[in-house]
C-alpha cells in the first residue's frame, strides 16, 4: 500500500491538541464538516484546552455545529479538554507515565469517546503503539477474506494483538492506520477493490 499510494502524512492536523479534537469531531461526521468545525475554533483562537475547558457552552456548540451532534460532542470536547489539564497538564508528555492499558481505560471513561476514538488518540496524540480498528480496516480485511468479529471491542481485541506482535513503530503505524483509511475511500466498496492493486495479492494470499 505504501508503494503504491505513497506516504499519506495522516492526521493533517496543527499539533496534538487540534488531533484530540478532530477525532472528536469526526465522529460519525465526514472529515470536511469536522474539518470546518476546527476552522471555526481556530478563527476564535479556541484550539486550546484551557479556552475550551472554561468556554460557555452556547458558543462552544455554535463553533463546532458543522460537524454535527454539536451538544455531545461539546460536551466530550470539555471533559476531554479537563481530563488533558488535569491528568496530562495540556501535554502528551504529562500521559508519559500512565501505562497503556490504563491510557486507554481512562480515555474511555470519559463522556462521548468510543474505542475508535481512544485508539486514535492514544496512536496519534500520545505517541503510543496502537492499532485503530475502524470501518476502513474492517472492510479491507472481509475484502481480503479475514474473518472479522462484530462490534468494535471485539473487532479491536481480535486485530490490534497481531498487529502489535510485528515490528511496525509508532510512526509506521500512523502511516498504517492513514493507508487504510485512504485506501478504503479510494476503492469504497468490493467491487472497487476488485480492481485496485490489492487483488493480485488477495490471489496470492487467499485465506
Amino acid at each position: 500500500m505504501l508503494r503504491e499510494m505513497g506516504p499519506t502524512g495522516w492526521w493533517p492536523a496543527d499539533g496534538p491538541y487540534e488531533i484530540m479534537t478532530g477525532a472528536v469531531l469526526t465522529q460519525n461526521a465526514a472529515w470536511g464538516n469536522a474539518a470546518r468545525s476546527l476552522a471555526a475554533l481556530r478563527d476564535a483562537d479556541a484550539l486550546d484546552p484551557y479556552v475550551v475547558a472554561g468556554m460557555d457552552d452556547a458558543m462552544l456548540q455554535r463553533l463546532i455545529r458543522p460537524s454535527g451532534f454539536y451538544r455531545n460532542k461539546s460536551r466530550t470536547l470539555r471533559e476531554l479538554s479537563r481530563w488533558y489539564i488535569d491528568r496530562c497538564g495540556g501535554s502528551p508528555e504529562g500521559a508519559s507515565g500512565i501505562p497503556d492499558a490504563e491510557l486507554r481505560g481512562e480515555l474511555l471513561a470519559l463522556f462521548g469517546i468510543g474505542g475508535e476514538t481512544a485508539d486514535d488518540l492514544r496512536l496519534y496524540v500520545f505517541d503510543r503503539r496502537a492499532f485503530v480498528a475502524d470501518t476502513y480496516a474492517r472492510r479491507l480485511l472481509e475484502f481480503l477474506g479475514f474473518t472479522v468479529p462484530a462490534g468494535y471491542p471485539r473487532f479491536h481485541a481480535a486485530i490490534e494483538p497481531p498487529v502489535l506482535a510485528t515490528s511496525l513503530d509508532v510512526a509506521e503505524l500512523k502511516e498504517f492506520h492513514g493507508l487504510i483509511d485512504e485506501f478504503g475511500k479510494a476503492y469504497r466498496d468490493d467491487d472497487a477493490k476488485a480492481e485496485s492493486f490489492l487483488a493480485s495479492w488477495k490471489i496470492r494470499h487467499s485465506v
